[in-house]
């Protein structure tokens, strides 16, 4: 009997609850629904959320600024060869993009920098996403109007690990001598990374694969982030949301029980209170008045 009542128990709860965790928008699925469920439940993020939040940390590529700020005087050729490694190891995150402004402002002041073009595009490249005035660097201006055209999959653009909403009024001036790690962000396709400058990415022609396609009972995932594997969901529609990790078997029991919840609700509470009875067949209830 102990059995039968955490049975159904597991039924309730399999049909009422949402993991935490990364939603995907599946294909065909509604953004608007999509959107309005995420804001439902505020656990939740979206695919694009989840990878611009990835960006804004790089703990590896910090600790190694902050030795190089700590050995200025070494030879200048492998300074700039260090500063090119990282600078070329991946998205910048925030503190890096800091932290290279203020190397790179410092070793400009010495005389056997000065004119070093290469540390000077590396500066020029991050006072734009910093903010910080560009009168001396070659810049141009990043049209997001054309990009959500050229790719309309895309909801958000990362430029090193600055993030944009594709659609709302934005404003960027970045360098345009300098190389960049640009991402393409989307709620239902895979990130489009490319490495290279403005005038490079602009002439590029991505293919962008689909993260889930197919039925709400039946659908196949490409997905290689196992945070989004372990605890991601696809979303189809507001009464179907399946676990990424179990696509074939996860909705089989949730599917069950909505499917026969005319007769299973009613046996399921008829054994509880079978059950509690039974429980106390043997026990003298005793009321005692207040």
């Amino acid at each position: 009997m102990k059995q039968l009542i955490c049975f159904f128990i597991a039924c309730f709860a399999a049909t009422d609850g949402f993991a935490s965790g990364v939603v995907i928008q599946a294909a065909g699925a509604s953004p608007e629904s999509y959107l309005a469920f995420l804001k439902e439940h505020p656990s939740m993020r979206s695919h694009s959320q989840y990878q611009s939040e990835k960006q804004k940390e790089n703990p590896r590529q910090e600790e190694d600024l902050f030795r190089i700020a700590e050995n200025l005087e070494t030879d200048p050729g492998f300074l700039i060869a260090k500063l090119q490694t990282i600078n070329n190891s991946g998205a910048l995150s925030p503190t890096s993009l800091n932290f290279l402004f203020d190397l790179t402002t410092k070793l400009l002041e010495r005389s056997d920098f000065k004119n070093n073009s290469q540390i000077k595009t590396m500066n020029c490249k991050v006072r734009g996403l910093l903010e910080i005035p560009m009168e001396k660097c070659r810049k141009v201006q990043v049209d997001f109007q054309s990009i959500s055209r050229q790719w309309p999959f895309a909801s958000v653009l990362m430029v090193e690990s600055s993030a944009f909403l594709l659609g709302a009024v934005n404003h960027l001036e970045i360098s345009e001598e300098a190389i960049y790690q640009f991402t393409l962000l989307s709620d239902t396709h895979k990130n489009v990374v490319f490495k290279g400058t403005y005038t490079q990415f602009m002439q590029q022609q991505f293919a962008a694969e689909l993260l889930v396609e197919g039925e709400c009972r039946r659908f196949a995932s490409n997905i290689e982030d196992f945070q989004i594997i372990n605890s991601g969901s696809a979303f189809f529609n507001k009464d179907c949301i399946q676990p990424i990790n179990n696509p074939k078997t996860s909705s089989s029991f949730g599917e069950w029980v909505q499917g026969n919840k005319a007769w299973v609700y009613p046996a399921g509470l008829l054994l509880i209170g079978g059950a509690i009875a039974y429980g106390m067949k043997d026990k003298t209830l005793v009321i005692t008045k207040p």
